[in-house]
């Protein structure tokens, strides 16, 4: 147990040091997708999510976020995701940690402002085997924006999951005690 504690942790540090690299945020997460990673009793979340998505932080109204827009509105950014970005357990909502905010640039102009935004961050699961719901509340105003496809997967037993929200859809239940295996779409 306490091995399976330190490889997670090294594997998110290494993660983290992979994406403080700036040229390397465009190729962590394809737009619109993001991956929930249930490990013993902590589920890693990456996230790639539009910047129109976000109410109040795009000033020049370019549906884009620069440098400085990002820098100001992070708060607010940071508070929204807590807010629209929900993991439950049979104990209720869980507090997502450690959040991450980077915007995607791009490696040949790494000053261009940035379409999407990469979330990451860990829950803490008080019931590791129990079943979750997701809820995600956060969609663009085009329509390549208006879907998001999750892939979840829990290492204990090897389920896995490929989802798509929507406005019209924002929830999911993931990992149903009776199910070791679904596929949403």
């Amino acid at each position: 147990m306490i091995l399976n504690i330190k490889v997670s942790i090294a594997n998110f540090i290494i993660l983290l040091s992979l994406l403080s690299s700036h040229s390397l945020y465009a190729h962590v997460m394809v737009a619109q997708h993001g991956t929930l990673n249930v490990i013993d009793d902590s589920v890693f979340m990456v996230l790639s999510l539009p910047v129109s998505a976000f109410e109040g932080v795009d000033d020049d109204k370019d549906d884009k976020l620069s440098a400085k827009e990002f820098s100001t509105h992070r708060p607010i950014i940071a508070k929204m995701i807590h807010s629209k970005v929900v993991l439950s357990d049979e104990s209720g909502k869980l507090a997502l940690q450690g959040m991450i905010l980077a915007p995607v640039t791009s490696h040949h102009s790494p000053k261009a402002p940035s379409s999407q935004l990469i979330v990451m961050g860990r829950f803490t699961l008080v019931y590791p085997n129990s079943a979750l719901k997701y809820r995600v509340e956060l969609f663009g105003k085009t329509t390549p924006e208006a879907l998001l496809e999750i892939t979840a997967t829990r290492k204990k037993d090897g389920s896995k999951q490929v989802i798509q929200l929507s406005q019209e859809t924002p929830n999911v239940s993931l990992f149903k005690k009776d199910l070791s295996y679904v596929s949403v779409k």
